[in-house]
């Protein structure tokens, strides 16, 4: 199992546990922690570490840029902060269309979809960033802002205008 935070760990405080036992003593441990007093723990099944990754930003409901994140030697996490090299990718249409499902179903206009290998293939979702930093590195057919903004507007403008509630003036 492992232990981490809710929220934007940068693979800090992410831990691996064996067992019950052990994630016991984990949060126990954590306990003294601001984070966890605010908003305790997740535990997660382990997918086995194949010491890779990838990240996949869907903005608009259109795939705009992918990762691959590499670990460090000796390190089971694939997170930047603690030395995970960035490699360009192009996601095949497996990784792609699971992204695209995962956005939808929380809503998200602009996410970054963390995909873990499967042991039998395909993907698993790890987890999904509201505020997930990306880079040039992400580019796929082009440049990975740039096509953030066209389909993040192009979302915009296919949405019903929200009027604003008209509000009394006091003369």
């Amino acid at each position: 199992m492992v232990v981490k935070p809710r929220f934007g760990s940068g693979g800090v405080d992410v831990q691996r546990c064996a067992g019950a036992a052990e994630i016991r003593r984990h949060l126990h441990g954590l306990r003294d922690r601001t984070w966890f007093q605010r908003q305790g723990a997740l535990v997660q099944e382990l997918v086995t570490p194949r010491g890779y990754d990838m990240r996949v930003v869907v903005a608009g409901g259109k795939v705009v840029g992918a990762i691959v994140r590499v670990a460090r030697d000796g390190e089971w996490r694939t997170n930047v902060a603690l030395g995970a090299r960035r490699l360009p990718t192009t996601p095949p249409v497996e990784a792609k269309e699971l992204a695209l499902a995962a956005a939808r179903a929380v809503g998200a206009d602009l996410v970054g979809v963390d995909l873990l290998p499967a042991a039998r293939g395909g993907w698993t979702i790890l987890e999904l960033n509201g505020a997930a930093e990306f880079t040039a590195e992400y580019s796929l057919r082009r440049d990975v802002f740039s096509a953030t903004r066209f389909e993040l507007g192009r979302l915009a403008r296919s949405r019903p205008q929200e009027r604003a509630a008209a509000v009394p003036v006091l003369l």
